[in-house]
């Protein structure tokens, strides 16, 4: 078990997000990573695997592996890496882009996901104005797929200025085809820094107006650690936020790109290492790591602190230090 003597967290799961390409059919407006960096070879990949699951053994926590990338179909093991985490019996979720009917089905065949996340970033004009020409239309269409398949459906929303009233009038328009549909806030990085988020106040209406509608839609989902600053204040009970511990960044969750390198949180330039020079045990224990688990030390007092701490990337997009600074949202 993973046990945060700082903040009092325990947690009996990691989770793996590999990104394995950053090649992708789409250019969003947002996205968080467009260079170009070398993909690793099979050998180098079950290498991976190999240390991840011996790093899952040695803490006694359950692995869990989320496949993304760019669009991870595009790395030409995607789909051995699949058959892989099947044999090893290590859960599977995808985080990508709709793709072909007969691609989905190699994928279900091959190793079924726990979930597949696809990403809107509003109503039809605005979200193929992010995401390219004719993207709304086939997400939409994906996810009938889904659920032919028996594979359940998230959709993702990067919540900016420009989308905030349309995000709830989309939750209507999912009703009835994904299964769960949440948010998170933009992390002014990479092209993400050229648009821009909704003020403090803005914000505020929002969450309370989010918390409404999910009296109504219970596929709305609270994945921003914020909302359970209104929660305590209800007197209602906190949600796991993030990553099922508030900001989970490398204590119950890592990030490793194309090349190896393992980031904190994939939202926002957070290196701790590399796994192809150290191992991901070495890489955990790192001070490098061990900070971005501490967070941000003016959250040490607050009462709700293993269940939130902000969100470290928005912070840090803001241009302020994520380690000292409070999430310039925050209202507690």
């Amino acid at each position: 078990m993973l046990i945060d003597n700082v903040r009092g967290r325990k947690a009996g799961w990691f989770t793996l997000q590999w990104h394995l390409t950053h090649a992708c059919d789409m250019h969003c407006a947002h996205c968080y990573d467009r260079s170009r960096v070398s993909v690793l070879k099979r050998d180098e990949l079950m290498g991976i695997l190999d240390d991840y699951c011996g790093f899952c053994e040695s803490r006694e926590v359950k692995p869990s592996v989320t496949l993304s990338g760019g669009n991870p179909f595009f790395h030409p093991n995607f789909i051995e890496i699949c058959a892989e985490l099947k044999r090893r019996e290590i859960p599977l979720s995808i985080l990508g882009n709709p793709v072909p009917e007969e691609q989905l089905q190699e994928l279900v065949e091959t190793h079924k996901p726990r979930y597949y996340q696809i990403s809107l970033e509003g109503l039809r004009e605005h979200n193929d104005k992010i995401r390219g020409e004719g993207s709304y239309d086939r997400a939409m269409a994906f996810f009938p797929l889904l659920r032919e398949a028996g594979v359940r459906s998230v959709c993702m929303l990067t919540l900016t200025a420009d989308n905030v009233e349309q995000a709830l009038p989309l939750a209507e328009e999912l009703r009835g085809k994904a299964d769960r549909y949440t948010f998170n806030r933009l992390s002014a990085t990479g092209e993400g820094a050229n648009l821009g988020l909704p003020d403090k106040e803005r914000y505020g209406r929002f969450m309370v107006e989010w918390m409404t509608a999910k009296q109504t839609n219970p596929m709305l989902g609270f994945k921003d650690n914020l909302f359970n600053i209104l929660r305590h204040e209800l007197g209602m009970k906190l949600t796991g936020g993030c990553t099922g511990f508030g900001c989970g960044a490398a204590f119950n969750f890592v990030a490793v790109l194309p090349d190896g390198q393992v980031h904190a949180c994939r939202k926002f330039p957070s290196e701790i290492g590399n796994l192809m020079q150290a191992k991901l045990a070495t890489i955990y224990d790192s001070e490098a790591a061990e900070r971005y688990r501490v967070g941000c030390t003016a959250c040490s007092e607050c009462a709700i602190q293993a269940k939130c701490g902000g969100c470290l990337a928005v912070t840090s997009g803001a241009g302020l230090d994520p380690f000292t600074t409070v999430d310039p949202y925050c209202f507690m």
